[in-house]
């Protein structure tokens, strides 16, 4: 019978909290911490233990799994005094799943060598829905025969394991991975709304556009919510603001003109300079209906509207 190993899942909000409830139900024993008491009470109430701090969470783990924010959480939560790596014991595994700088990652790696403990950077790609039901796609950096010891884990929570290469090289790929994600967001949002402005009914315009050659993944994914007024953050504004700076600060290292992205990253930082920061990513459109004066609505959310009909 194989053991399973004991898990510490630090974060457990958006992304986090749908993966650790799914280990949970797939028979692994889960410690977990997260800031926010309302995310912790829902994961408490999924089955895992909750640990006061990262260094709670990871002081009896075998893995310890992280999803975060940004570079600055990633460091408190493992660098921190009561990080993970105050805890963490010989032989054990971190696996950050974080969108973050490859530099951080690595620094994270140097400290963690130290007490000899192995990382792995393994950013993924899907939302919430297929955080919890086991479909995500993982881009792993790291040494190949710890991702081995891991795989099992993982491939609880993802269909897919690309290892890409050395450490931090996942977050290379995640990064310019959503570089054209925000990119695809926002000139759809921009084609949208130009396309009602010049008289196209909304409905219409997207069901032409999702059959010809400018669609992408995420207007067939996003802008159907765009057209019902739904615009719950699946992947926010704020999160594509960070993502899309990550790429530039990574450009700027290897010194390289990234004219079209900086473009990009203007559009995410105006949105949320108007108030539309904790709106999903493709609230971009917002903006540019602000702009314009029109609304890339459906007939449904048309007519739901007050004083519709």
């Amino acid at each position: 019978m194989t053991i399973r190993p004991t898990i510490g899942f630090v974060g457990l909000g958006t992304m986090g909290g749908p993966m650790a409830r799914r280990l949970v139900a797939s028979g692994y024993e889960v410690a977990g911490h997260d800031p926010s008491a309302d995310r912790a009470r829902q994961a408490a109430a999924a089955g895992v233990t909750l640990g006061a701090s990262p260094a709670a969470a990871a002081k009896a783990a075998d893995v310890v799994l992280s999803s975060l924010p940004d570079p600055v959480a990633v460091r408190q939560a493992y660098l921190g005094p009561d990080g993970v790596l105050s805890t963490a014991r010989p032989g054990t595994v971190l696996v950050d799943m974080s969108t973050i700088d490859p530099d951080t990652c690595r620094e994270v790696a140097a400290a963690a060598r130290t007490g000899s403990v192995d990382c792995l950077d393994a950013p993924v790609s899907g939302g919430p829905v297929e955080a919890g039901n086991g479909k995500l796609v993982f881009l792993v950096g790291g040494d190949a025969a710890v991702l081995e010891r891991v795989r099992p884990l993982l491939l609880t929570l993802g269909t897919e394991l690309h290892h890409i290469g050395p450490l931090g090289s996942g977050l290379v790929v995640k990064i310019v991975n959503n570089m054209m994600s925000m990119a695809n967001v926002a000139v759809a949002a921009e084609a949208m709304v130009l396309g009602v402005k010049a008289g196209v009914d909304p409905q219409r315009l997207f069901d032409i556009l999702s059959t010809s050659g400018g669609r992408s993944h995420h207007f067939l994914k996003r802008f159907p919510n765009v057209l019902a007024g739904d615009f719950t953050p699946n992947f926010s504004i704020g999160l594509s603001r960070k993502d899309v700076s990550l790429a530039l600060a990574m450009a700027a290292r290897l010194e390289m003109p990234v004219p079209l992205a900086s473009t990009v990253r203007q559009v995410y930082e105006a949105a949320h300079a108007q108030g539309f920061g904790q709106l999903d990513m493709a609230g971009v459109t917002r903006l540019y209906e602000q702009w314009t004066g029109v609304a890339v609505r459906g007939a449904a959310a048309r007519d739901a509207r007050p004083g519709a009909g």
